[in-house]
């Protein structure tokens, strides 16, 4: 029903698929083994890779003119360090790099050192550390008794207040609405003590 195609290099594989059950069964299988060449087991790795804002790339890949000039500029360097003459050259500008690059050294590690050492001795800490948190806690202790300060005298203030309503205006607390009077009266009997 639906053929696929796909196309290698040099190469056509076709696949098929039936919907007729009894043609399935009849179907050979025929596999066909490819090898494939040098240049496609050598892979270019590309000089450059160019992003556009699009999100779209484009790989720049050198040329074989490109890749022999760089190989011959590579093998030129090799045989001039081979060639040079040592006893031409001067020792200072070489051993005074290398006194630089060992004074640096040991100072970063004798800096990584003495931070490490400072921290396991503690003297890393505030040496009043213990006055500042004391100092702190105190502070944080009278802001929380002067709250509770003004929160008590806010409280008696109102208190007093209320008291004072209630002395000049002396209320009866009566429901509201229509008065009614009931009228109960209770009888006694007398047990009969036989």
């Amino acid at each position: 029903m639906a053929d696929l195609s796909l196309y290698l290099t040099n190469t056509n594989v076709s696949l098929g698929q039936t919907m007729e059950p009894e043609k399935s069964s009849s179907v050979v299988k025929d596999f066909e083994s490819v090898e494939l060449s040098d240049s496609a087991r050598k892979q270019k790795v590309p000089r450059r890779t160019i992003y556009f804002a699009s999100g779209e790339t484009m790989e720049e890949f050198s040329t074989d003119e490109e890749e022999e000039e760089e190989e011959e500029e590579e093998q030129r360097k090799q045989t001039a360090m081979s060639t040079i003459d040592t006893s031409k050259l001067t020792w200072g500008p070489y051993f005074w790099f290398h006194m630089w690059r060992m004074a640096t050294n040991t100072i970063s590690v004798c800096d990584y050192l003495g931070e490490k050492l400072a921290s396991m001795l503690g003297i890393t800490t505030p040496k009043y550390q213990y006055a500042i948190d004391e100092y702190y806690r105190m502070k944080k202790e009278e802001e929380e008794a002067a709250e509770e300060d003004r929160l008590s005298e806010e409280a008696q203030r109102r208190f007093d207040n209320q008291q004072r309503d209630k002395d000049q205006n002396p209320t009866v607390e009566q429901p509201e609405g229509t008065s009614s009077f009931v009228n109960m009266s209770f009888e006694v009997e007398q047990e009969s003590s036989s």
